[in-house]
């Protein structure tokens, strides 16, 4: 249970994913599962094939179950269920009921084994969201709650930011980011420690902190479900849920859910297994934190002999950015300035953006 997945909620923000690779009708998109909410959300607003990706099944399950609770459910009630909205055990469970009939027999099998998960809500259950809840609740113990919803009250992202410097930034703040991302305390709690075998010496908390304030004001905070579950362990108003749980999302999966993949395989292996064109968008997530250089050489290689002609990809990074070896720079060319003008603009900021471009013919 306790380390049943990495992550309940995926950090990477698709409304940032569709704007870096320039998402249109009828593409063809590779990305990685996590948790489910860059590949549903993008089919929540677009209109194209998907196929995600992930080594880990249980990952996929928790991914699968969004996108059954979205077929099964009134949309509130999927929120419920999920964990972005209070609910009781009691409540999931029956709710649960109704998502079974869309399982498989190893769905139900895993789910049934896993049902406390389902009673506490399953994206509250995974390693980092139950290691973030608890500094959520000590930081709004310091800075108080009321002063913090006052922040939710704004209508513009000049009075967030104004708001934020005269009475969110603190001293204590600074203390708790200190603590909670301290290497020997936040690999393993907080984070497999794959995931930050490329931190090196560097201060993660300090880079944590000074991407907090973007975090907090960068984008309407009322709008924002990753920055209110952070602090509050639920989505504080319906509006700001993810699109795949809006009835205007939820009507564009139902009636496009046949053209969305869940597969367990990695994503260098999913990209051997597809033939050449098969993909013309490529969401790499932060697998640059993940991988050795040889690996994300490979990985560009991979793109390079099965993408289409003129492809897009956007890699993401808190960590690590991999250099593009000399003999691939003359097909795949980044753009850090869009890159760095997305962040500023992600409801999520505290990874880097590298946005490329691909072309088969390369660049002059």
């Amino acid at each position: 249970m306790e380390q049943l997945f990495n992550f309940g909620i995926s950090q990477d923000d698709a409304l940032t994913e569709s704007k870096a690779l320039e998402i249109k009708k009828g593409d063809r998109l590779l990305c990685v599962a996590s948790a489910g909410e860059v590949p549903l959300n993008m089919l929540a607003n677009h209109e194209l094939r998907i196929d995600a990706v992930d080594i880990s099944i249980n990952q996929i399950y928790l991914s699968q179950l969004k996108l059954h609770s979205i077929q099964s459910l009134e949309p509130q009630e999927a929120a419920k269920f999920i964990g972005f909205m209070e609910s009781t055990p009691e409540e999931r469970r029956k709710l649960f009921q109704k998502v079974t009939e869309m399982l498989d027999k190893n769905e139900k099998l895993f789910w049934h084994k896993n049902i406390k998960a389902i009673e506490e809500g399953p994206i509250r259950v995974a390693r980092f969201e139950k290691y973030i809840a608890k500094f959520g609740w000590i930081a709004l113990n310091i800075i108080r709650k009321k002063r913090f919803l006052k922040l939710f009250e704004l209508d513009s992202i000049e009075s967030q930011q104004e708001y934020f410097d005269r009475y969110l930034s603190t001293g204590f703040l600074r203390n708790i980011f200190k603590f909670a991302f301290h290497p020997r305390i936040y690999k393993n709690r907080g984070m497999d420690a794959r995931g930050l075998k490329h931190s090196g010496k560097r201060n993660i908390a300090l880079f944590f902190y000074n991407r907090f304030r973007d975090f907090c004001s960068s984008t309407p905070a009322r709008y924002n479900y990753l920055l209110q579950f952070t602090f509050f362990n639920k989505v504080l108003f319906p509006e700001a849920l993810p699109d795949y749980l809006a009835e205007e999302g939820i009507s564009r999966i139902l009636k496009n859910y046949s053209k969305l993949t869940f597969r367990q395989v990695s994503y260098n292996q999913a990209i051997i297994q597809s033939h050449k064109g098969e993909f013309n968008k490529f969401a790499l997530s932060n697998l640059c934190d993940w991988m050795e250089n040889i690996e994300f050489t490979e990985l560009l290689n991979l793109i390079k002999e099965k993408a289409d002609f003129n492809s897009r990809l956007l890699s993401r990074y808190i960590h690590n950015n991999y250099p593009i070896e000399k003999d691939l720079t003359k097909y795949f060319k980044p753009n850090y300035e869009f890159g760095e003008m997305l962040v500023h603009s992600d409801r999520y900021p505290f990874y880097s953006l590298v946005p490329i471009e691909y072309n088969s013919s390369g660049f002059s």
